[in-house]
C-alpha cells in the first residue's frame, strides 16, 4: 500500500506556501529612483589584490549638488568602510607602491593617510587645490594638478591674482585669440599645470612653470594624462602647446621631464595629430601611448604606440587591429599590455601579449578580448599581475566593483565586490537591451538595441521612443546613464530604440569616418532604417505612435527629421545644431566643424557641398511635428542659440513647441533639480502626443 505521508505532505506546503504573502511586484522607474542611484567609479585594486577603493557619488536633491565618498573593501567580502572616515568628502584615492597608505583629495587639497585612514597629513595649501594624484614608484613622492596663473612664480602671486578678479567688480570677458571659451567656462587665465610634492611637507614643485598650456588638456583628462618613470626620477604627461592655433588644432604631444626641474621634452612633435596618456614599461625602456594619426580629426582612431627610449624611435603595435583604444595598461612583468576598447556597443577588455627583441619591443597578432560581457572599464591591476579590478554595468545595471584572477589563459574566480544599489534595483523592473542587426545602405551592417518598457505583456501594443546620440563618433553603449537613461525613457510604458548609425566607434574606423561630411545623408538613412528593422521584428511595436529624441548631434538629427520625414509624432531637440554656419562661427572647438563640414563656412567649397547641404534651418518651412526644444545657456559647444532659432521657427509656423532654456547649464543638464523638470517635461511631452503609454 502507498503511503499516504507524501502527498499529505505536499498539500500542506501548498497550503502554507499559499499563507506566504507573495513576493512584491516590481514596478517602473521612477526619476526619484533613478536619482537615488548612487554611481561607483574609479576602483582601485591594492597592490596585493587583496583590497578594492572606490568611490561612489550620491546626488543630493534637496542642497542641488551631488556628493563623492570614498570606501574600502576587502575582494574576499564583508562590509565595506569609508575612507578615511564616514563625515569625509574624499575622492582620486590611489595606493602607495607598498599599500600602507593611500593618497586622496579632500577640500580640494591633497592628502596621505594610512590605509586604516589614521595618521593624515594634508601635503598641498595650494590657491588652485590639487587634483589627480599619481605615486611615484619609489613611493617617497606625488605628481598632481593645480590651476596657476602661468605669470605667477609662486602661490602667493596666484592667490593674489585670484583675489583681485574675484574682488574686481567688473566682470568683462576680454580675449585677443580663441579659444576664450570652453563648453561651459569662460578662459579665467588659468591654467593646469603638473606639481611633485614630497612626503615630507616642503614646498610642491612646478614641473611646468610658466607654462601656457594645461597638463593634461582640458576639460576631460585625468590622472592618465601623466606617470613616473620607475625610478622616479622623470614624469611624462600630455599637453597641447598649439598658441594660436588652440582652438582648430587636436596636436597635443607627450612630454619628458625631470621631477628635479628642467626644460620638459616632447618625443611625439613628428605625429600632428593628438598624442596622449603615457604609460611606462615596468622596466623603463618603453613609453606606450595613444595616437591620432589624423590632424584635427578629434575622432580618429587611438593607436597604441611604443617609444623605445633607448632607440629614439616609436612604432605602432597592433595596426592591423582596426578599434579604438581607450586605454592602455602594462602588467606588471611587462609581456602584456590590457586594453579598453569599445566593439559593438560594450566597452571590452583586451590584452596584448608583447615580446622583445634586440631591435625593441613587438606585439604578438592584435588585442584579445578577456573580458566581453556587458560594459567594463576602469581596469587596474596589482604589483603582481593575479588580479584586476573593473567597472561593470549595463543599460539596466549601474556600475558595480569586480574582481577577477588574471592568467596567461584569461581570467577566473570572477566576483562582484560592491552591492551599492541592489536593495533600490530590487524593487524595480529593468529590462536588459536586446541587440538586433540590420542592412543599411551601401550594405552596412548596422546595430540597433531595444529596450522593452517594464509594462510589457504578451499581446500587448507599444509606442516606441527612438534614441539619437550625440558625437556624431559617441555610440550608444550597453552602460548604465545618469542622463539619457534608456530605462527611464521606457518607464511610463514605452518601448525604446537605441540605433548606432555610421560614425558610431566600435565597427571599424571606416563605418567612423562615414559620417563626415554627410551629416544628414546616410546616418539619417541608418536611422529611419534601424527604426524599419526594429518595428518588422518586434510585431509588439506601434508604428503609429513613435518620437525620436536626441541631444547635441542627435538634437541636431532630430532638428533635420523635423524638416525631412513626418513619421513621428513628437520630437525633442536637446543641444541641437540648426544652423551650420552660425554654429561653425559660435563654437568654441573649432576643428569640430572644420573637419565635420570640410572648411570653414567662407571655403566656397565647404559652404556648397555641406553648409548649404545639411544645415536642418534651410528645411524650416517643412516643419510640422510638435517639437520639444532644451538649451543650457552656458554651453559654449552647441551655443543655445542655436535651439533658440529653432525654436523661432516652429513658432512662426504655429508648429505645437516649447522651449526649456537652463541659464545655470552647459551642454548637458547636471543639477539634479534641473534634472528632474527635464524628466518631468520629456515624460510629459510624450503623454501628450503618444495618446498616451502602453496598450495592453
Amino acid at each position: 500500500m502507498r503511503s499516504v505521508f507524501p502527498a499529505l505532505a505536499a498539500l500542506l506546503a501548498t497550503v502554507a506556501s499559499a499563507q506566504q504573502p507573495a513576493p512584491p511586484a516590481k514596478r517602473p522607474l521612477t526619476f526619484a529612483d533613478a536619482i537615488a542611484v548612487r554611481i561607483v567609479s574609479d576602483p582601485q585594486i591594492s597592490p596585493d589584490g587583496s583590497q578594492v577603493v572606490y568611490a561612489v557619488t550620491r546626488a543630493d536633491l534637496a542642497a542641488n549638488t551631488r556628493v563623492t565618498m570614498t570606501y574600502v573593501s576587502s575582494v574576499a567580502g564583508g562590509a565595506p568602510r569609508a575612507f578615511p572616515d564616514d563625515t569625509t568628502r574624499a575622492h582620486d584615492a590611489r595606493w602607495s607602491p607598498d599599500g600602507k597608505r593611500l593618497a586622496y583629495v579632500a577640500g580640494g587639497q591633497l592628502w596621505v593617510a594610512d590605509a586604516s585612514g589614521a595618521n593624515r597629513a594634508m601635503l598641498t595649501h595650494l590657491s588652485g587645490g590639487a587634483n589627480g594624484p599619481v605615486w611615484a614608484p619609489t613611493g617617497d613622492r606625488l605628481a598632481f594638478t593645480s590651476a596657476v596663473y602661468p605669470s605667477c612664480d609662486d602661490d602667493a602671486c596666484d592667490a593674489a591674482r585670484a583675489k583681485a578678479h574675484a574682488d574686481d567688480p567688473v566682470k568683462a570677458h576680454i580675449a585677443d585669440s580663441l579659444m576664450y571659451r570652453h563648453w561651459d567656462a569662460w578662459d579665467d587665465a588659468t591654467r593646469q599645470h603638473l606639481f611633485v610634492a614630497l612626503l615630507d611637507g616642503s614646498a610642491p614643485r612646478d614641473l611646468t612653470p610658466h607654462a601656457p598650456y594645461d597638463v593634461p588638456p582640458g576639460p576631460f583628462g585625468s590622472s592618465d594624462g601623466y606617470a613616473f618613470s620607475p625610478d622616479g626620477k622623470e614624469v611624462a604627461y600630455t599637453a597641447k602647446d598649439a598658441g594660436r592655433e588652440d582652438a582648430w588644432s587636436t596636436d597635443a604631444n607627450v612630454y619628458l621631464v625631470p621631477v628635479s626641474g628642467g626644460s620638459p621634452a616632447p618625443f611625439t612633435t613628428a605625429n600632428t595629430g593628438a598624442d596622449a596618456d603615457p604609460v611606462f614599461s615596468p622596466e623603463g625602456r618603453y613609453i606606450v601611448y595613444r595616437s591620432q594619426a589624423r590632424a584635427n580629426f578629434e575622432s580618429d582612431r587611438w593607436r597604441i604606440m611604443v617609444f623605445d627610449r633607448r632607440a629614439r624611435t616609436s612604432r605602432e603595435l597592433a595596426p592591423a587591429w582596426d578599434r579604438s583604444a581607450e586605454r592602455c595598461v602594462f602588467a606588471p612583468d611587462g609581456k602584456s599590455l590590457l586594453i579598453e576598447a569599445i566593439d559593438a556597443a560594450r566597452t571590452r577588455l583586451y590584452r596584448l601579449t608583447l615580446a622583445e627583441s634586440e631591435s625593441g619591443v613587438t606585439a604578438e597578432g592584435v588585442p584579445q578580448a578577456i573580458v566581453s560581457e556587458r560594459n567594463n572599464a576602469e581596469v587596474t591591476i596589482d604589483r603582481m599581475g593575479h588580479a584586476l579590478a573593473w567597472l561593470r554595468d549595463a543599460t539596466d545595471r549601474p556600475p558595480e566593483v569586480l574582481t577577477a584572477a588574471l592568467s596567461a589563459g584569461g581570467i577566473s574566480s570572477v566576483r562582484t565586490v560592491t552591492h551599492v544599489n541592489d536593495s533600490l534595483l530590487a524593487s524595480v523592473r529593468l529590462n536588459a537591451v536586446e541587440d538586433f542587426w540590420f542592412k543599411s545602405v551601401r550594405g552596412d551592417s548596422v546595430q540597433g538595441m531595444l529596450v522593452r518598457p517594464p509594462q510589457w505583456a504578451p499581446g500587448g501594443s507599444y509606442p516606441v521612443v527612438l534614441l539619437i546620440h550625440g558625437g556624431p563618433q559617441v555610440p550608444w553603449l550597453d552602460a548604465w546613464s545618469t542622463r539619457w537613461n534608456a530605462q527611464l525613457f521606457a518607464a511610463p510604458g514605452y518601448a525604446v530604440v537605441l540605433i548606432n548609425p555610421r560614425g558610431s566607434p566600435g565597427y571599424g574606423q571606416r563605418f567612423t569616418d562615414a559620417v563626415s561630411q554627410d551629416w544628414g545623408g546616410a546616418a539619417y538613412l541608418d536611422l529611419m532604417n534601424g527604426l524599419d528593422a526594429a518595428l518588422a521584428a518586434y510585431p509588439w511595436l506601434d508604428g503609429t505612435r513613435t518620437a525620436a529624441a536626441g541631444g547635441s548631434y542627435g538634437g541636431y538629427m532630430v532638428d533635420w527629421i523635423a524638416g525631412h520625414t513626418d513619421r513621428f509624432k513628437a520630437l525633442i531637440s536637446h543641444a541641437g545644431v540648426y544652423d551650420l554656419e552660425s554654429f561653425a562661427g559660435a563654437t568654441d572647438e573649432h576643428w569640430f566643424p572644420d573637419w565635420e563640414f570640410g572648411g570653414p563656412y567662407w571655403d566656397p567649397l565647404a559652404m556648397a557641398s555641406q553648409y548649404r547641404m545639411w544645415s536642418p534651418h534651410l528645411s524650416a518651412k517643412r516643419f510640422r511635428t510638435p517639437t520639444l526644444v532644451i538649451a543650457g545657456e552656458r554651453d559654449y559647444r552647441v551655443p543655445y542659440t542655436q535651439s533658440l532659432a529653432f525654436f523661432d521657427a516652429l513658432q512662426e509656423q504655429g508648429v505645437p513647441s516649447r522651449l526649456i532654456v537652463y541659464p545655470d547649464e552647459g551642454h548637458w543638464v547636471l543639477k539634479p533639480q534641473n534634472q528632474r523638470l527635464w524628466w518631468e517635461q520629456v515624460h510629459a511631452w510624450l503623454a501628450r502626443w503618444l495618446a498616451g503609454a502602453a496598450t495592453p
